[in-house]
This record gives C-alpha cells, sequence and structure tokens, in this order.
C-alpha cells in the first residue's frame, strides 16, 4: 500500500483491427517509434509528479468531489489522471502503462488509439463520479491514471494470445507469461484500496464496451479538426526511424556527386531489395530474359519450415495446422506475430 500525501485524494472479437508488427525493436529504434501518442503520456506523467512534488500541490491532483461539487473545481475531474501521488506508483505504474501503450498503439495506429483512450476515459470517469456519490464516506480516489490502465488491460487480456501456458509454476498451479504484467498490474489497482480499484474497474469495463459488436464505441470517430491540433501539437513527440533517415542521407549525398544518377538508382535499388539498411530481406531480382534462377538461389531464399512446437502453439488456440504453417512462414516463424495476425483475422 503506497503513503499518499493528500487526504482525499477470443478470437470472435473482430470490430477492432489489430494489424501485426514485430514487438522487437532494433537496438539503433527509439522505444517509442511509432507511438508518439503513448510517448506524451508517459512524458505527462513524469512532468507533472515532478511540477507537484516542486511546488507541494499533490492535493490539487485528488478527485475530491466535495470541492467539485459544493466549490466548482471542476478541473479536478480532467488533473486526476495526469500523474501519480508518490514516486512508487509512478515508477510502478509508468512500468505497467507504457508497454501496455505502445503495444496497442503501434496495433491499433495513433488516431485509433488515441480516440480509444479518449472515450474511454470519459466513460470511466462518468461512472467514478456517480459511484463516488454511493460510497461517499469510503472513497478516498488516488490521482493516477487508474482507468487507463483498467481499459488497457482489458485490451491485453482480450487480444493477446498465451504463448507459453507453463511459463512458470506456483504451488502446483501453471502460469503464462501473461501473469507477470498481471502482477504487476494488479498490485497497482489494489494498491490504495477503494480508491484505486474503483477507477481501474470503471476503466475495464469501458475497455470491454469498446470492444463488444453490439455497441459503436470502436465506429466512432471525434471531428477531423481534433486530430489536426492533436498532430501539430504533438509532433515532437514523434520519433524519427534512424534506418530510414539515413538511407534517405545517404540518397542526397549521393544525389550530389558525380555520377549521381547511377548512384540514385543504386540507392533506390537498395531500398527495394533491402540493401543499405532497407529494412526488408534482400529478395533477388529476376534476370532480364525470364531465365529460372539458378538452384542454389532458390535454395538460400526459400522460407525455413516452422518447428512443431510453434505449430502446437498455435494449433492448441484453436486454428487450423495448415493456416497456422503459412502465417508463421510469412512471419518468419515468430509466434508472437503469427498469433497476432491469425487472432486479428488478417
Amino acid at each position: 500500500t503506497h503513503t499518499h500525501t493528500h487526504t482525499h485524494t477470443h478470437t470472435s472479437r473482430k470490430n477492432i483491427h489489430m494489424p501485426t508488427l514485430q514487438s522487437g525493436n532494433s537496438p539503433n529504434m527509439p522505444w517509442f517509434l511509432g507511438a508518439p501518442v503513448s510517448k506524451a503520456i508517459a512524458t505527462t506523467v513524469a512532468v507533472f509528479f515532478v511540477v507537484a512534488e516542486v511546488t507541494k500541490s499533490h492535493h490539487s491532483f485528488s478527485l475530491d468531489m466535495e470541492k467539485v461539487l459544493n466549490e466548482g473545481h471542476i478541473h479536478r475531474i480532467l488533473l486526476c489522471h495526469l500523474t501519480f501521488a508518490t514516486l512508487a506508483e509512478v515508477v510502478l505504474g509508468l512500468g505497467v502503462l507504457c508497454p501496455l501503450m505502445r503495444r496497442f498503439e503501434r496495433e491499433m495506429g495513433s488516431r485509433k488509439f488515441g480516440t480509444f483512450l479518449f472515450f474511454t476515459t470519459v466513460i470511466s470517469t462518468s461512472w467514478e463520479i456517480l459511484l463516488s456519490q454511493v460510497f461517499h464516506d469510503e472513497l478516498a480516489r488516488y490521482s493516477g491514471p487508474y482507468p487507463q490502465i483498467g481499459s488497457l488491460l482489458m485490451l491485453y487480456h482480450i487480444y493477446t494470445p498465451r504463448l507459453h501456458p507453463q511459463f512458470f509454476g506456483l504451488l502446483g498451479f501453471d502460469f503464462s507469461e501473461k501473469a507477470i504484467t498481471y502482477g504487476f498490474a494488479l498490485q497497482m489497482v489494489f494498491s490504495g484500496g477503494l480508491g484505486t480499484m474503483l477507477p481501474a474497474m470503471c476503466g475495464m469495463v469501458a475497455g470491454y464496451l469498446y470492444t463488444v459488436p453490439m455497441f459503436p464505441l470502436s465506429k466512432i470517430e471525434l471531428p477531423e479538426f481534433v486530430y489536426s491540433i492533436c498532430s501539430s501539437v504533438g509532433a515532437g513527440f514523434v520519433d524519427r526511424n534512424p534506418t530510414i533517415s539515413t538511407t534517405r542521407r545517404q540518397h542526397r549525398a549521393a544525389g550530389a556527386g558525380a555520377g549521381g544518377n547511377n548512384n540514385r538508382q543504386q540507392l533506390i535499388g537498395d531500398m527495394r531489395y533491402g540493401g543499405a539498411g532497407g529494412g526488408v530481406p534482400n529478395i533477388p531480382r529476376a534476370p532480364l530474359n525470364n531465365a529460372p534462377p539458378p538452384p542454389a538461389a532458390a535454395q538460400q531464399f526459400q522460407p525455413t519450415p516452422p518447428s512443431e512446437e510453434a505449430i502446437a502453439q498455435l494449433t492448441s488456440m484453436g486454428f487450423e495446422r495448415e493456416a497456422v504453417v503459412r502465417v508463421l512462414q510469412q512471419c518468419d516463424n515468430n509466434v508472437e506475430v503469427a498469433a497476432n495476425r491469425l487472432l486479428s483475422g488478417a
């Protein structure tokens, strides 16, 4: 339990399309590459915590409904989501939030992910305000993005497959690798008693409703000007791919020198066929005379057959073996990426 400084403080769901993306990063890739909304939220939580610490104003971030209703402190409805109340919560909370946010923003896209967070936050906060009147004497709402943790946990529960059902054992029970994420998240959810459980549970329900086909939440979008403003304001949080930037610089440098045209053609070929760090497999171009490639080259680029262990993991989830083998070969035998692709119906 944390000490606070203030006194009041699975497969059938297809309406959200989850395109696949490699979860691993190159050592040179920014960690938040492809997730500017996640980066902005993490930065906001850290910055507002420092501000609250310096100004000793953590009490101003709590959702004190008496002050909201009787003194008109409407700003608390927004401020309560911006940061946590203690350093321990910041460290553990961002440790839970950042991987989940980055994963689902990359899969959903920044626009869809931002819309998801907006609607689930509005819905969960509305319920939280109503329920606070029921638990008026028992509830001291701690500041922190607990509804967002709850909604993201619901997405994680629904859309993330168990790749290793027997990842570790405890007291005779087997647990998958997902239990680690659940463990840290539940520690945050139960850390402040009802003051953290209620907003997190409201977020979970809101996240669940967002995935149910009978509700149109996942199809609703904000006005276009909202996305335009967010895109302009958040431009500084967008990380650039260093591989693409390096290739472009090489392209410009090659065009400025002698024989620039030939060099540009070569660089275009590099980008298209994987050279110069283009990031895609080096696929040989067919000869101009349409002659068949030599047998050695054909064998060199033949996809590696997936292992029986990988096939068994995915077929145990209910997928046909033929589809599993095909998708594994398309995903370079990456079980996690193949599972996401099969679940999303891509």
